[in-house]
């Protein structure tokens, strides 16, 4: 058997022509630039599946755009022997992509006043013309009328979002999947390159001491 002394001594004459690596020798382009790449087509992918119109949301799964907007790539970081890239948005993209479970907490109020306020929901109070056509209403958000609440009035808009928000926890919520499907759309093609990426990087981080090695070196 050949021991450790003998195999480095067959190499390139004895340990002292190796250097041992340390992370900060080495460096990982490849591997950056595809972890930077696969992080921006999920996010890509995810704002367009976010857009996608269907049956309950003709104008795609957000009204505001919001949550869409909030989609952010953070540098790569190699923090604990691992390298790292985060897709960040929004707190509530699990419930949108999931979905909501019947008889579940419902969304707080202040989400859904905002959704009015976005939406521009109008009351039905503006009547019609001579003509017969309808008038816009007057907006949610803007109305100054009060409705009782138990035993205290408050504004259309509280009590709007409030039916709303309790509809919503009694019903819940179909999942969309945006970004499980995202992620999904990508998840062959990144391992694949990832690989590529890893070998190539390992590759051209090889420091050759003996003219054996090097003759193997790109094979």
């Amino acid at each position: 058997m050949i021991d450790d002394e003998s195999f480095y001594a067959n190499l390139g004459g004895g340990k002292g022509d190796f250097k041992i690596l340390s992370k900060n020798d080495v460096a990982l382009p490849e591997l950056e630039l595809i972890l930077f790449k696969y992080a921006g087509l999920i996010a890509s992918r995810a704002a367009k599946n976010l857009n996608k119109p269907n049956k309950k949301s003709p104008s795609g799964s957000t009204a505001s755009g919001n949550l869409e907007e909030s989609i952010t790539i953070s540098p790569v970081k190699f923090m604990g022997g691992h390298y790292t890239i985060e897709v960040t948005m929004l707190d509530y993209f699990e419930i949108v992509d999931q979905g909501r479970r019947p008889n579940s907490k419902r969304p707080p109020i202040e989400n859904i006043k905002k959704w009015i306020r976005d939406k521009q929901l109008r009351l039905d109070d503006g009547g019609t013309t001579k003509n017969g056509y309808k008038r816009d209403g007057t907006l949610i958000s803007k109305s100054k009328k009060k409705v009782l609440s138990g035993k205290k009035k408050v504004s259309i808009l509280d009590m709007t979002a409030y039916k709303i928000a309790s509809s919503i926890g009694k019903k819940g919520t179909p999942p969309t999947y945006f970004l499980t499907n995202a992620i999904k759309s990508v998840e062959k093609n990144f391992y694949k390159e990832l690989s590529g990426a890893l070998k190539r990087d390992i590759r051209n981080n090889i420091i050759v001491f003996n003219p054996l090695a090097e003759k193997y070196k790109n094979k």
